[in-house]
């Protein structure tokens, strides 16, 4: 016969199924994103409704074994209801805490008036174990929140690093290739880090690695490449010197890097690849490195657009120069030398003799050599110049087939505009041609539309006094970033606005912040509010003074709170358009048994780092879970000892037990007591350390934390007696309860396997089972019909039970009782398995995700350090700097020094029947990687290498205004540059030990005065120095004695101080007439840099003080115009047909 309960407990359970299933369906739907908080609303009220309607089973049951069931498996369901809203319902936690204790109380409350069994001693020690399931829920809930938002945060963070990372490769990648081509730069960075993943140095640690890293090598890395039919271009401006006459050093600058950038852009167009520029000599080669069949008709058509283009600079500037253009067909040796301030270069006879028929042109003529003639196939008409050792020579005279003309094209600068402070961009972008016959007219001449006739040199002509070079974006901007202009600014920004935030708004402008960072970084595309209050006219300081303090306060706080809303905005985008972040959720990296990581190193590491203290603890470290496990262990112990020692008897193994395990606890919560004072300072490092590291290692941990999760169920089977426990139906519920409860306690302690917990926990419950099923204990009635009725006692401590009447095979000895309490073992544990693997998988995933994010961030650095080592091999950090907040530079220095150092007999080692000259090649870069090395030491910090040009080594002191300012002597800078060119001599004779029959010599030039030093180029940026006393250190070493330091007489009132030298007598040198030249002899013993009072120092007129005070040139001063080694070498060298005029 069916009972009528039976019939309301199917359809409640049907009713639950089906809201359940109709939930789970729900979820698939795009809506459930929207709803999700009402559909788990829904559904826990759903849930907890049905496990309080059992509660009506009870009016009218008259059977006291029915009630006695009833109350463990009531109190088993209230449980799992709890621990399933805690861990799995997705809702606010404070939603979640209302719910569950609301649903506790009431649950108590209709316990406590419906089962007439329960006294108050019982119902207070119910309560207990309440407090700690939620104890333990809380845990759980708190935990899995930090978990899965630290996962999705790392996830998150590590997919915008890598996206970032790909845009920070390919930045990279452009600048790189922006100074030099693709082949030599993969290369070289290649050398420069041994593994991008594995690299986290700083900069400041990481040594380049062109220098020689295994002991057992004998030459650095050498990059030198042997090619063929390969066209060399060089260029000088006719007339420039006498254009130079009047114009200050910044202008020339600024007419410099106009007139190259046009260069450049048709080096771009036309297939070839800038070399360099030596003054105002610009050269460049096609062909090389990438072969390529039309190299010659590429640099003729080169040399036609650049005399237009000089054309149209001569009527943008009212100026009168030309260009000589030289051309040579033949074999080169392209590569990099020196291991700083690097470049792409090419050294071969064949580059010489392209350098003489440059200087044996005519103006306005491309002169080209029989060789490359042969490779025009008469695309051009032709007449022959005057033969060179027996070697016809042509100029170009025009092209046999007619092109149409275009109008003036736009060249690659902007227009800046004194009264506005904006830019207008005049770039009209247009890809290269590649193909040889796609070489038009309109290409090789581009023109400015006549309306912005005169424009080019409207930044010059202001009367700005901080424009430096010339009023610009920076040069990398469109050349290197395609969507530069996504990151411009409206200028219209409210002047009480920092830079920093500025900055946060241009980066959530675009798609990836880290983008715009090394944009601005790098390229400098946007101008400082600062900049834009000057060049507007405005005064920033000024007009912030009527700005509220507090409103500034108020709206920045604002703007804080949004863009912080914003970039948890982009973030999100960033993982929703993500196809594989969702796999990595649902198909976590781990083996789907046994939960370890795919990745054995991975997994490796997870074990190893399991305890790791984060240098910026958070909730979501593996020390705070550590802490809070064990916190949480403890006080769920103290909770279940005390419900035992009220509810049971106190037998000896209880005792004994208890002793154990307070002491176990005590000892563990005081290491880590001692471990969170030590990480705060408060606590020497003692013994105590060692053994907390020790067992927070992997395997002693989960001795450990296997011993702190079993301490709570081993107190409550240490107490079990059959007279104590299942003497008493309510002994054996309260034994149930405290089971029941301690089994959730399995579920702490994530960082342990959860294999191990999880199997724990079946043996806590299957003993459970055996203790009250199996006859261990025998029923001491035998007769089942037999009613009992006396006084019970649940406790020695005196609590009294009423009179019940009861049947003792009813309950002890009855099976429906077994199998009630055996399945809810069954649930209860089944539970704890479903909490341990999906806590675990949640932790690992934590992990993972920090795993990956820290690598990426690795990686990043990595490719940070490696852009930033090479951009300041190219330009000084003390100018990066400057051009990452003003996109421009131009400096005057005053007093600067300047040596020029060649290897004179370097041309007569050169042999290009061995090897082509490779092997010599790799001897001077040898040789220069050693001069290299001593810019390294701290005693040289003031010198600065500008180039190397061929064999000769530029390199000047006294251009860091900072570094001035921390030296002891206004002059420490021009002592330490002589004592590099002394040790660059001490380099030479050690260097010639190890050659066999050959002995370099070395010739140096030495001078200080005023210099400009400033960045030029377009698609190429060189850092470079122009001035008067530049040319004049050349020309020391260009007129200098071999083995000998040569300076003019002027710098011996600053030098005699701390050396000896020797008068030469009076010499013509080009450009200067007779001067007055000295030879150094020694430096004086024992003498050490005279520390002058500060007042002193500011009243000398060659001070770094007053140096940077003034930015701008107070009078002209000539570019270099001859900075090469003598004319025999196989370098390159720009000869002057006029006199050299100074300033």
């Amino acid at each position: 016969m069916v009972r009528p309960h039976w019939v309301a407990s199917v359809v409640v359970s049907l009713l639950v199924s089906v809201s359940s299933v109709g939930a789970l369906a729900f979820t698939q739907s795009r809506e459930y994103n929207v709803h999700y908080v009402k559909v788990s609303l829904a559904t826990t009220a759903t849930m907890c409704a049905a496990s309080l309607s059992v509660f009506l089973l009870l009016i009218g049951e008259q059977s006291d074994s029915a009630v006695y069931i009833f109350s463990v498996g009531a109190f088993s369901l209230c449980i799992l209801v709890l621990m399933i809203t805690y861990a799995l319902v997705p809702m606010p936690l404070y939603i979640v805490v209302a719910i569950c204790f609301s649903y506790s109380i009431v649950f108590e409350i209709l316990s406590a008036v419906l089962i007439p069994t329960l006294t108050a001693t019982v119902v207070a020690v119910r309560a207990l174990l309440q407090l700690c399931v939620h104890l333990v829920g809380l845990h759980t809930r708190v935990m899995t929140e930090i978990g899965m938002r630290n996962t999705f945060f790392k996830v998150g963070q590590s997919l915008m690093v890598r996206r970032d990372l790909e845009v920070e490769k390919q930045l990279k990648e452009k600048m790189i290739h922006s100074v030099m081509p693709p082949k030599v730069a993969d290369w070289l960075m290649a050398t420069t880090t041994e593994e991008d993943d594995d690299s986290a140095t700083p900069l400041e640690q990481r040594k380049p690695s062109t220098s020689p890293r295994p002991s057992q090598m004998i030459f650095r890395p050498f990059n030198m490449h042997r090619i063929e039919n390969v066209s060399i271009l060089f260029a000088d401006i006719v007339g420039f010197t006498k254009m130079s006459s009047n114009k200050s050093a910044e202008q020339l600058v600024g007419l410099l890097n106009d007139l190259f950038g046009r260069f450049d852009y048709l080096c771009a167009k036309l297939g070839c690849e800038k070399i360099s520029t030596l003054g105002d000599c610009y050269y460049c080669v096609s062909g090389c490195p990438e072969p390529r069949p039309d190299h010659a008709r590429c640099c003729v058509e080169m040399g036609l657009g650049m005399i237009r283009a000089i054309g149209e600079f001569d009527e943008d500037t009212d100026e009168s120069v030309n260009m000589r253009v030289g051309v040579h067909t033949g074999t080169v040796l392209c590569g990099i030398v020196g291991t700083k301030r690097f470049k792409f270069d090419v050294w071969s006879n064949d580059v010489s003799y392209a350098n003489k028929m440059e200087s044996t042109g005519k103006p306005g003529r491309v002169h080209i050599s029989e060789v490359t003639h042969g490779f025009l196939v008469d695309h051009y008409h032709m007449e022959e110049g005057l033969p060179d050792l027996n070697r016809k020579t042509y100029f170009i005279r025009g092209r046999k087939v007619a092109q149409q003309m275009s109008s003036r094209h736009s060249w690659p600068h902007t227009i800046g505009s004194a009264e506005t402070g904006k830019t207008i961009d005049t770039r009209k972008i247009s890809c290269p041609s590649n193909q040889p016959g796609d070489i038009e007219e309109e290409e090789v001449a581009p023109m400015l539309p006549p309306a912005h006739r005169h424009s080019s040199l409207s930044t010059l002509n202001s009367s700005r006094k901080d424009s430096g070079i010339r009023s610009r974006q920076s040069s990398m901007q469109d050349t290197m970033l395609p969507q530069a202009k996504a990151l411009r600014f409206n200028n219209n920004v409210p002047v009480y606005v920092s830079m920093w935030e500025v900055n946060i708004i241009k980066l959530l402008d675009m798609p990836t912040p880290l983008y715009a960072q090394r944009a601005s970084g790098y390229c400098s595309s946007y101008t400082s509010v600062a900049d834009t209050g000057r060049s507007s006219g405005s005064s920033l300081r000024g007009y912030s003074i009527f700005v509220d303090p507090a409103l500034m306060l108020n709206e920045s706080l604002s703007r804080l709170r949004h863009l912080r809303k914003q970039s948890d905005l982009q973030m999100i985008r960033c993982i929703q358009q993500d196809a594989c972040t969702t796999d990595y959720f649902i198909r976590p990296p781990v083996n789907p048994v046994t939960l370890f990581f795919h990745d054995e190193q991975m997994e490796r590491n997870y074990r190893h780092r399991l305890h790791h203290r984060d240098l910026a603890p958070t909730m979501a470290s593996a020390s705070f879970t550590t802490y809070f496990d064990i916190f949480v262990a403890l006080g769920f112990y103290l909770a279940i000892m005390f419900a035992c020692f009220v509810l049971f008897d106190t037998p000896l193994s209880w005792l004994l037990f208890c002793l154990f395990a307070t002491c176990t606890h005590l000892c563990i919560f005081m290491l880590c007591i001692r471990e969170i004072l030590a990480t705060r300072g408060h606590w020497v490092a003692d013994c105590l350390a060692q053994i907390y590291r020790y067992c927070t290692e992997w395997y002693p941990w989960h001795v450990v934390g296997l011993v702190l999760v079993s301490l709570p169920i081993g107190s409550i089977f240490s107490n079990f007696t059959c007279a104590g426990v299942l003497s008493t139906p309510e002994r054996t519920n309260a034994f149930c309860y405290v089971v029941f409860v301690s089994l959730l306690h399995f579920s702490n302690f994530t960082q342990l396997n959860f294999w191990l917990r999880s199997m724990l926990a079946t043996c806590a419950g299957v003993v459970l089972a055996l203790l009250v099923g199996l006859p261990a204990c025998p029923c001491p009635l035998k007769d089942p019909a037999r009613n009992v009725t006396q006084p019970m006692v649940i406790s020695e401590h005196g609590v009294e039970l009423p009179g019940v009447s009861f049947h003792r095979d009813s309950y002890s000895c009855n099976q429906s009782a077994i199998y009630e309490i055996v399945l809810h073992v069954v649930l209860n544990t089944v539970l704890v398995w479903l909490l341990n693997r999906e806590f675990e998988i949640s932790y690992r995933l934590s992990f993972h995700g920090s795993a990956m994010a820290a690598r990426d961030e690795q990686r990043i650095q990595a490719m940070k350090n490696q852009a930033d080592w090479l951009l300041h091999n190219i330009i000084p950090r003390h100018v990066a700097e400057q051009l990452k907040n003003t996109s421009k530079y131009s400096e005057n220095h005053r007093d600067a020094g300047i040596i020029f150092a060649s290897i004179v007999n370097f041309h007569e080692m050169y042999d290009e029947s061995y090897e082509g000259g490779k092997e010599f090649l790799r001897v001077l870069n040898e040789l220069v990687g050693d001069f290299d090395e001593l810019l390294s030491k701290p005693v040289f910090r003031n010198v600065t290498k500008i180039k190397t040009i061929g064999s000769t080594f530029m390199a000047a002191s006294g251009l860091n205004p900072k570094l001035r300012r921390e030296n002891p002597h206004p002059f420490t800078h021009l002592y330490e540059l002589m004592d590099f060119a002394l040790t660059m001599q001490q380099v030479i004779e050690n260097f010639n030990q190890n050659l066999l029959e050959f002995n370099f010599v070395i010739r140096i030039g030495y001078c200080y005065g005023d210099v400009t030093a400033g960045v030029i180029g377009t698609t190429k940026l060189y850092y470079d120095i122009w001035g008067d006393a530049v040319n004049i250190a050349s020309r020391m070493d260009s007129y200098g004695v071999p083995g000998r330091i040569q300076v003019p007489e002027h710098c011996l009132q600053v030098l005699q101080e701390m050396y000896v030298f020797e008068p030469r007598g009076s010499m013509y040198i080009k450009g200067k007439d007779n001067m007055n030249v000295h030879l150094l002899v020694r430096k004086k013993d024992k003498v050490l840099y005279r520390i002058l009072p500060s007042t002193h120092r500011t009243s000398l007129p060659a001070t770094a003080a007053a140096e940077d005070k003034e930015k701008t040139p107070a009078a002209a001063q000539e570019p270099l115009e001859e900075q090469q080694q003598p004319q025999e070498s196989t370098s390159v060298s720009c000869e002057k047909e006029e006199e050299e005029v100074p300033l």
